[in-house]
C-alpha cells in the first residue's frame, strides 16, 4: 500500500494530466506544506501520521476559511474552499462519530484520570487525525463535569 505522501504524488500527476486546476493547487499547497514540516523537523520524508497531522491542519484551516466566507457573503471563495476542503479529506482517515468518541474519552479517564489536559492528550493520540480537536475538547468537558457532579 503507497504511503500518503506518494498517493499524493500520483494523485497531482494525474491531476497534472487532465489538467484539473483545482486539484493541482490543492495538492501543489499540500505537498508545499508537507515539505516544509518535513525540513522543519530536518527528515527527508516524513511518516503518515506527522503527514496526517499537516492534512488535519489544513482542513482545520479551510473549515476557518468556510465559516468565514459564509459570514461575508462571499459564494466564490466558499465554493473553492468547499472543493478544497473534499480534496483534503480524500486523504485523511475517516472521522470518528460521537459515540466513538466518548468511548475514547471513557477510556481515557480510566486510564489517566480526570485531568483535561491528559484526556485531551490520551484522545488525540488515539483519534490520530480522526478527530476535530474542537469537538474533542468539548465532549470531554462535558464528561469532566458529569464526572464531577
Amino acid at each position: 500500500m503507497p504511503t500518503l505522501v506518494e498517493r499524493l504524488e500520483t494523485d497531482y500527476k494525474t491531476a497534472l494530466k487532465a489538467q484539473d486546476r483545482r486539484r493541482v493547487d490543492a495538492i501543489r499547497m499540500i505537498k508545499a506544506d508537507i515539505q516544509r514540516v518535513a525540513i522543519e523537523q530536518r527528515k527527508d520524508t516524513l511518516e503518515d501520521k506527522d503527514v496526517i497531522q499537516v492534512l488535519a491542519k489544513q482542513a482545520k484551516q479551510r473549515r476557518e476559511t468556510l465559516d468565514a466566507a459564509k459570514q461575508s457573503g462571499r459564494k466564490d471563495i466558499e465554493t473553492q474552499t468547499v472543493e478544497e476542503l473534499a480534496i483534503l479529506n480524500a486523504y485523511l482517515p475517516t472521522q470518528l462519530g460521537p459515540d466513538q468518541l466518548k468511548a475514547l474519552i471513557d477510556e481515557a479517564v480510566k486510564t489517566v484520570g480526570a485531568n483535561q489536559g491528559q484526556v485531551m492528550k490520551f484522545v488525540m493520540g488515539k483519534a490520530a487525525g480522526a478527530a476535530d480537536g474542537k469537538v474533542v475538547s468539548q465532549l470531554v468537558a462535558e464528561r469532566l463535569k458529569q464526572a464531577a457532579s
